[in-house]
């Protein structure tokens, strides 16, 4: 790790904005040979770091070298911010002019230059030791041995871990089931699965949930993820979530956090009322306690129906304490035979590993003994050799590094300590920043890229933007099975990740080893922490006093409770991330400190009308260094022009009626803006400059505007995502696509009055869709308010590489949707809103041949869909408001139709 921490220092070092700044204060010497002393020190790191495990003198050197890393850190941070200060004071020109005079006499100068001088004499005593450790020998025989080279990435979608089509669980499998189904227990029950870490219980678990046996004869069923720090609350809110949409009454309830036992008895109340009236089935994953049970006993009715409850656990007490009538059913290891398929899947995801089976000899049954038959222990090894080139020699210099010696799949942290150690060194800190997330947490992967990209983890390449390099990075963890795929976009791009338990606890060990983060969270009364020079803290409970627990040298603050700490004292802060599970936004304090000039990452708030002072905008303009702005709301009558100064802005996602940029705006490396309003200044002085765009959304976007907006779509070729917000009130000329040079456009999103009408000399005149007024390369359609005159479908279906389509509000046209057997070749998620007139869908057998996912709700008069056994793709249907003729049928007598879909959902 202190391998990967001075790559950091050094890309610091690089980094134009510091090279310039040092030079111009009289420091570039020092910068040179700094730069110097710790690239000869990086040519030993690497073969340091496998030594230290049975060398104490070389450990003593690595951690050396880390702390004077950090060190070196914190003292152009330092420089920095008081560089930032210096010129907010007298300004930038008055402060340059003294500097060009007499630089000797600034503080900050001699400061520095004392840092560096201290920082050089370190070095050089770091630099003796490696002939007295004999490091310098070390590099000299591991560089005499070439390395064998490793297997790319492959050019399509990664498998996901989170995938249920896993081996030998299917005995186990039958045998839950049938538990389950015991006609001779009418009352309701806890079947419990226990084992150890690894073995795969959540697996089980889904392979049960969604079995046909299960699907037809339970009319509801629950998944609910039980953390270690669970709250009830949140538990009932994911079971009640898990059987239909909170109203808007209960998410103020979930706010209002002075209500939270107010909110609990509604809930529970809830949930009898609508549990007793089915057959259920209510999953509890990854239970730690019997508290949770004790608590969420009364929500579960027993109306002697038949419902019933799972409980995967680590602990046998939990599950007699749940149900003391009904034994656990453990869950043993692999046999032999099936671990060996299963780290062969594993490490040959794309190939037949048939034809290399020879070469590796025995080689892979050693594998699989190593790893004691546990899942989790296969998967992870699995991954590592994927990256391998598949040869002996390759295989064995793993092998031998493993140092699992018992293999009796007790204990599998050695064999994913050594996966980790085994990992580049640009991915291990990528890797232990899972560490800072709660256990079981989803975790959004585009905040996770940003956040990234902002601790400085990403080089940047040429050709390939850094969070383009930050999502491969991920895609290695994830064929390292190092890290779970819980959704992919529309794209094949990973929406939301995870990690296991077992790696989730192994990535904060490695953490708290390398001095990387501290964990504040509670634990009876206790406020569980490590050392206060820590680099990153995440709350996982309320805190005021966080000064106390953390330090002057935190860089990167994460809250995930309900209450932002005083975060004003952190001048050297880059990173502060606010809650956004479940949508708990925090309000954006009234007032920021102008200091915070090193901030790169700031959300995720929420402004609400005049609440935001136009001070804290202003003070947003001083952190200079801003790569991602994050917060929502909505805000009135704000002039932030000075907004738009920040110019290492990256993305900026912004509440409702924030003003789009002045047309003079020069953002060259704004990548993501959303949401704006449009500004009238565009149509006379021109749009501002977004070369860098990939993402944009558009609030109240003026018909008027057309032409001009053309010619802006000319100078973003990389824009990939488009969304435009139409005023409601407005009958508008619509946006002919066809016009548009959207080369790379996969999304596009259109909210208005799209009509098919279009006002000529003030009469509306009628005008037929096509297919040109669309991206033909499109991925992704949404249309809302699509109050078409004739049936969209004959000419949307002709986008043949569309994946996901969206139809939403339509009042008075769409009575009936039809698509062709030769329509939607692709499509794999189908979504229809509010479509109030709809009241037949057709689709011609052999149509819409790879769809996945249907969605439809709030069609009140639909009664009449596709013969959807003919869809044989399809694995899940939800029906949200529809005419009760048509649940009724697909319930009774056309149930048939429905048999082969994993998951149907009825709200």
């Amino acid at each position: 790790m202190a391998e990967a921490i001075l790559n950091l220092v050094l890309n610091k070092l690089a980094e134009a904005a510091v090279t310039e700044t040092l030079r111009l204060y009289g420091a570039g010497g020092q910068l040179d040979s700094l730069q110097h002393e710790l690239q000869w020190i990086q040519a030993f790191l690497k073969d340091a770091e496998e030594r230290q495990k049975v060398d104490h003198r070389t450990s003593a050197w690595v951690r050396d070298v880390r702390e004077v890393a950090f060190r070196i850190e914190d003292v152009i941070d330092t420089f920095m911010a008081d560089v930032d200060d210096h010129n907010n004071r007298r300004g930038v020109i008055n402060a340059l002019k003294q500097v060009l005079k007499n630089p000797k006499k600034l503080s900050i100068v001699r400061k520095l230059t004392s840092e560096m001088d201290a920082i050089e004499i370190r070095l050089r005593e770091i630099e003796e030791c490696t002939e007295r450790y004999g490091i310098r020998e070390l590099r000299e025989e591991s560089s005499s041995s070439a390395t064998q080279p490793s297997r790319p990435l492959k050019g399509v979608m990664l498998p996901d871990e989170d995938d249920p089509d896993v081996i030998g669980l299917e005995t186990d499998k039958e045998n839950i089931v049938e538990l389950l189904l015991d006609p001779n227990t009418p009352r309701r029950r806890v079947v419990s699965i226990v084992g150890q870490g690894g073995l795969g219980k959540t697996t089980l678990a889904k392979k049960v949930y969604n079995s046909d046996k299960i699907r037809r004869d339970f009319e509801i069923r629950v998944w609910l993820s039980i953390s270690q720090q669970y709250k009830f609350i949140d538990v009932l809110r994911m079971m009640l979530e898990g059987i239909r949409p909170l109203d808007g009454d209960e998410k103020d309830l979930l706010r209002d956090h002075s209500s939270q036992r107010r909110s609990e008895v509604h809930f529970v109340r809830e949930l009898n009322k609508l549990l007793k009236e089915n057959r259920y089935l209510i999953i509890m994953d990854d239970v730690w306690t019997h508290d949770i049970w004790e608590q969420i006993n009364e929500a579960l009715p027993d109306v002697r129906n038949g419902s019933r409850i799972l409980i995967t656990t680590r602990f046998s007490e939990v599950a007699t304490r749940a149900d003391p009538t009904c034994d656990p059913y453990n869950l043993a290891y692999l046999g032999e035979k099936e671990s060996l398929q299963l780290l062969l899947k594993k490490a040959f995801p794309f190939e037949d590993p048939k034809a290399y089976l020879d070469g590796l000899s025995d080689l892979p049954e050693k594998f699989a003994r190593k790893c004691g038959n546990l899942p989790l222990a296969l998967i992870v090894v699995g991954g590592r050799l994927s990256r391998e080139l598949p040869t002996y020699n390759s295989w064995y210099k793993i092998l031998q590094k493993l140092s699992w010696h018992n293999g009796d799949g007790k204990d599998c942290t050695d064999i994913l300590a050594t996966s980790y150690e085994d990992t580049p060194s640009y991915l291990k800190p990528c890797f232990m920043y899972f560490a800072l997330f709660p256990e079981d947490y989803q975790i959004k992967v585009k905040r996770l890229i940003r956040m990234w990209v902002s601790e400085g983890f990403i080089c940047e390449k040429n050709g390939t933007t850094m969070e383009e390099t930050a999502e491969d990075y991920l895609e290695e963890l994830v064929q390292r099975s190092m890290i779970q795929v819980v959704k992919r976009r529309y794209n094949g791009s990973i929406k939301y990740c995870r990690i296991h338990d077992l790696l989730h606890d192994l990535a904060i060990k490695k953490a708290e080893e390398n001095n990387f983060l501290q964990i504040i969270s509670n634990q009876g009364d206790k406020c569980c922490t490590s050392s206060n020079t820590v680099r990153r803290a995440a709350l996982h409970c309320n805190r005021e006093d966080i000064m106390q627990y953390t330090g002057p040298n935190l860089r990167s603050l994460f809250y995930f409770n309900d209450e932002a700490p005083n975060f004003s004292s952190f001048r050297n802060l880059k990173i502060l991330y606010g809650n956004d599970d479940n949508d708990k936004y925090i309000k954006l304090p009234s007032k920021i400190s102008k200091k915070m000039t090193q901030l790169r990452y700031f959300g995720n708030f929420l402004a609400l009308g005049a609440d935001v002072a136009p001070e804290c905008w202003k003070s947003i303009t001083h952190m200079r260094n801003l790569q991602t702005l994050h917060i929502i709301g909505y805000i009135e009558s704000l002039n932030a022009n000075y907004m738009w100064n920040v110019k290492t802005l990256r993305h900026a996602i912004l509440p409702l009626g924030f003003p789009g940029p002045p047309s003079k705006a020069d953002l060259p490396n704004l990548q993501t803006l959303k949401t704006v309003t449009v500004r009238e200044s565009w149509l006379v002085e021109g749009w501002p400059k977004l070369p860098s765009i990939t993402v944009l959304k558009l609030e109240d976007f003026p018909p008027k505007y057309k032409e001009s907006f053309c010619h802006f779509l000319s100078e973003v070729p990389h824009l990939r995502s488009l969304e435009i917000r139409v005023d409601d009130d407005v009958l508008y000329e619509r946006l002919d696509m066809s016009s548009f040079p959207c080369y790379n456009m996969q999304s596009l999103r259109v909210c208005g009055n799209w009509n098919n009408y279009e006002c000529i000399g003030g009469v509306n005149q009628y005008k037929a869709l096509d297919i040109h007024m669309f991206p033909i390369h499109l991925l992704k359609l949404t249309v809302w308010k699509c109050d078409f005159q004739e049936d969209p479908m004959p000419v949307i279906e002709q986008l043949k590489n569309l994946r996901e389509l969206i139809l939403v509000q339509g009042h008075h046209y769409q009575k009936q949707l039809s698509c062709s057997v030769r329509g939607f070749p692709r499509l794999e998620y189908l979504r229809l809103y509010n479509l109030e007139s709809l009241w037949e869908w057709k689709v011609e057998k052999g149509g819409m041949p790879t769809l996945k996912d249907i969605y439809i709700r709030d069609c009140p008069d639909l009664v009449v869909i596709p013969q959807l056994q003919h869809m044989t793709c399809l694995d899940k249907l939800t029906l949200e408001g529809v005419h009760e003729n048509l649940r009724d049928r697909l319930q009774g007598e056309e149930s048939y139709k429905l048999q082969h879909i994993a998951s149907v959902y009825y709200i």
